[in-house]
């Protein structure tokens, strides 16, 4: 698998320690938009409260993509995710559905 297929990192910072009643809406709005792409993206959620988030200077929900990316806003995610997966050439660019192959 070279680089430019390589399936899209996404962790999901969450405060974990606290009630679910708190971000269990972020979490479902992020799976509502990634399940469309789900075979491109390995996905992991992660506590707000751990040592790695601190260190990267986390206080909100957040998705991180591949370590880099800084995404706080469902919506931004919504618009940010499907050009992400075209720049990796997993999705079409003319109707930006996901490719039936897998790479």
């Amino acid at each position: 698998m070279t680089e430019k297929y390589k399936k899209l990192k996404l962790d999901i910072y969450v405060p974990l320690q606290e009630c679910a009643c708190q971000w269990e809406n972020f979490m479902n709005r992020v799976f509502e938009i990634i399940s469309p792409y789900i075979q491109y993206i390995n996905h992991d959620t992660k506590s707000l409260h751990s040592e790695k988030a601190k260190k990267m200077n986390l206080f909100q929900k957040c998705v991180i993509i591949d370590g880099e990316r800084k995404i706080s806003s469902v919506y931004s995610l919504k618009t940010e995710l499907p050009r992400i997966l075209e720049e990796r050439g997993l999705l079409s660019k003319n109707n930006n559905k996901a490719n039936g192959e897998i790479r």
